[in-house]
């Protein structure tokens, strides 16, 4: 039996890095998963990963900053599935601008993508999972929310930080049937991390990068019944880089 049987689960920012990791390992694991992702191409793609391993697949083009796309990306889950257990909130975007630098456009879109898109999905998901009186949400916050950024920009580690408070108020608002909790995810092997300084690696204890199915098996795990006694928890996972 798989952890994560006759749930289904919705993961924005589906179509690559950790997401893509998080839904291949949910589908693995039982859950019907829903894939979404600005573009189709590649929410498809994570879709047929599921499938080929044995998992059922919904691909959907999906803007976290739109309102109205986030209605109908819950409306079409429970027109196909019928519920929602757990909703991932991957979605998010990076920069390296300093404060000096960074024009206003810019630091609107980071949050935007990053902290309105994890509001506007988790209102989203609210009214399913207290009807059924069960659900997890998982947000996706850095080690840049604790520290400020290693590397990570002033704007990128701003919204990272209020996605972690976000996290707090909301496992408070909607307990206690739904449990919300984050990762707090590190330098880890993706093409955003390609940037990073390569001391940072050097100093984190454990000597390397983290994987990408490394924060999913975390985001697994809090998704999962294994976890039901935790929420407000915002998880480290970075190899020792910073311990609080």
């Amino acid at each position: 039996m798989g952890r994560l049987d006759g749930k289904v689960a919705i993961i924005t920012g589906g179509g690559q890095g950790i997401g893509r990791t998080t839904a291949v390992t949910f589908g693995g694991e039982g859950a019907r998963v829903v894939v979404a992702d600005t573009k189709i191409e590649t929410a498809r793609q994570t879709a047929q990963e599921v499938e080929v391993r044995g998992g059922e697949a919904l691909a959907l083009q999906v803007d976290v900053t739109d309102g109205e796309d986030v209605r109908k990306m819950v409306a079409a889950t429970l027109e196909r599935f019928g519920q929602v257990d757990a909703l991932v909130n991957n979605a998010g975007v990076f920069s390296l601008y300093s404060t000096e630098t960074c024009p206003e456009e810019e630091w609107d879109r980071i949050f935007r993508v990053n902290v309105k898109g994890v509001f506007l999905c988790s209102r989203a998901v609210m009214g399913p999972m207290r009807a059924r009186k069960t659900g997890a949400i998982v947000n996706l916050s850095s080690l840049a929310a604790k520290t400020g950024g290693l590397s990570a920009s002033p704007p990128y580690s701003a919204s990272k930080a209020a996605v972690a408070c976000y996290t707090w108020s909301l496992a408070k608002e909607l307990a206690p049937h739904v449990r919300v909790n984050a990762v707090a995810p590190g330098i880890i092997d993706t093409e955003m991390t390609r940037q990073h300084p390569a001391e940072l690696v050097a100093r984190t204890p454990l000597g390397r990068k983290g994987t990408p199915q490394e924060v999913a098996n975390a985001i697994l795990f809090l998704a999962s019944d294994e976890s039901s006694f935790i929420t407000g928890e915002v998880m480290n996972i970075n190899g020792g880089l910073f311990m609080d």
